[in-house]
């Protein structure tokens, strides 16, 4: 384990320097599942084009998200308030994300030969999903959050892990399959949880996302007791309740679990029928949006 660590930690702060450099001059490269990419572009090919389908199949991806909401946000296009994929839709119209999408259809999302690894990576995607499911509809059933917000910041809230997760499976590939193995399972998880935070920050920070998405990524694990139903504050509540029900890319303590959900249902206002109703049915929601 002090092997393991000793390594996770050199990785993290050569990736970091990579990722933090390119992120600030504006070159980081993001691959996205390509799926969803192609279904985006469908969607917006068809001749009865639906809005509502579109945003809901790109909620699907968080790098697509998080580009298509930067390129909304931009200075270009003046749409500072923009603080949800569909109004970054609305704002950025059908030619400006026609070209987005056929851009990121020419990066490759990189499988790994490690079948453990495949596994991790799909977990990093499916906590994401999972978490932004929750906090829609914990927010659509308290006041003072938009739904729709809180969707996306959840959606984003580990943003850096997809990146770093896309860093290691390209150097993986770069390396050739005759390296199959090449990289500990343990160093890889490590090098993700200990990382992702201070690269998901930056990418928030470089981009101008919106404020509720950046407190969000900045800390899912201490609530805002001066904003107390903020979209951050669902969102962790939201991590947390997501982490119980199995939807982590590491272990728990479930003792820290339980005391954060207890925090939160506090300062949320929300009851066990609420949570209840929430959870129920969420594995096959996560994987509907597969």
């Amino acid at each position: 384990m002090v092997a393991a660590a000793s390594t996770a930690e050199k990785l993290v702060g050569e990736l970091g320097r990579i990722v933090l450099g390119r992120i600030s001059a504006g070159r980081l490269v993001l691959p996205v599942m390509p799926a969803v990419a192609q279904s985006c572009l469908a969607i917006l090919q068809d001749p009865n084009f639906q809005q509502k389908k579109f945003t809901a199949t790109l909620e699907r991806e968080p790098l697509l998200s998080a580009s298509v909401l930067r390129s909304a946000m931009s200075a270009a296009n003046a749409n500072a308030n923009v603080k949800t994929l569909d109004q970054a839709v609305s704002a950025l119209g059908m030619q400006k994300l026609k070209s987005q999408l056929v851009e990121f259809m020419t990066r490759e999302l990189f499988k790994s030969t490690d079948s453990r690894i495949q596994s991790a990576t799909k977990k990093v995607w499916e906590h994401s999903v999972a978490v932004a499911t929750l906090a829609r509809e914990i927010a659509a059933m308290t006041s003072g959050a938009n739904s729709d917000t809180c969707y996306l910041a959840g959606l984003l809230h580990d943003v850096g892990k997809p990146i770093l997760a896309a860093m290691l499976l390209d150097a993986e590939r770069k390396l050739g399959k005759a390296k199959s193995g090449w990289l500990d399972i343990a160093v890889w998880t490590s090098t993700i949880e200990s990382g992702h935070r201070k690269v998901g920050v930056a990418l928030a920070t470089e981009w101008k996302l919106p404020d509720e998405v950046t407190s969000g990524i900045s800390d899912c694990s201490e609530y805002d007791s001066e904003n107390r139903i903020s979209a951050a504050n669902i969102v962790r509540f939201a991590n947390a309740l997501a982490k119980r029900e199995g939807f982590t890319t590491t272990t728990v303590d479930p003792a820290d679990i339980d005391a954060l959900i207890m925090i939160g249902r506090s300062m949320l206002g929300i009851d066990d029928d609420v949570i209840a109703k929430v959870v129920a049915g969420l594995a096959e929601r996560v994987a509907q949006a597969a």
